[in-house]
């Protein structure tokens, strides 16, 4: 009877987890996460805020339920992001017209000055932290990590 592990080639001189797709993804994702959050520490800002200030510039007026979604995080998550961005003056809730109960999201004046530079510092973090890769390579990488979201056909 065969085992899943047959399928993974038994190179004694490669570790396993090093032939593991998730593990290298995980680990380069932990090396582009801090150094993300390196770059925003001056701000006060986390990558989730800042991701959700990038959202709310291309989306304003989105619903709270909604952000929380594309944030692939908990309600409760997210009033405590909100919270801090609303305290930052970078973004304000607007009680909803319709359903007094849903607030839409929006940048403030101050958050959406800042953005432009969040955006910026956000891209020369990106560019820092895959500077092992060509054009070329980072291109394909990012190409292939579509693929695996299926965000390609």
């Amino acid at each position: 009877m065969s085992s899943p592990n047959d399928a993974v080639p038994r190179d004694t001189a490669t570790p396993w987890l090093d032939t593991a797709v998730g593990y290298a993804l995980r680990r380069a994702q932990m090396k582009m996460f801090q150094h993300l959050v390196d770059s925003l520490a001056s701000y006060d800002l986390r990558p989730a805020q800042f991701t959700a200030l990038v959202i709310l510039e291309q989306e304003p007026g989105l619903m709270q339920a909604d952000l929380a979604r594309r944030l692939a995080i908990e309600p409760p998550q997210l009033v405590l992001l909100l919270n801090k961005l609303e305290r930052q003056g970078l973004a304000e809730r607007v009680r909803g017209t319709q359903d007094r109960r849903a607030y839409a999201l929006h940048l403030t004046d101050q958050g959406r000055a800042l953005v432009g530079e969040l955006k910026d510092r956000a891209a020369a973090s990106d560019r820092a932290a895959s500077a092992p890769l060509d054009d070329a390579e980072r291109a394909e990488l990012l190409r292939l990590l579509r693929k695996l979201n299926g965000d390609l056909q």
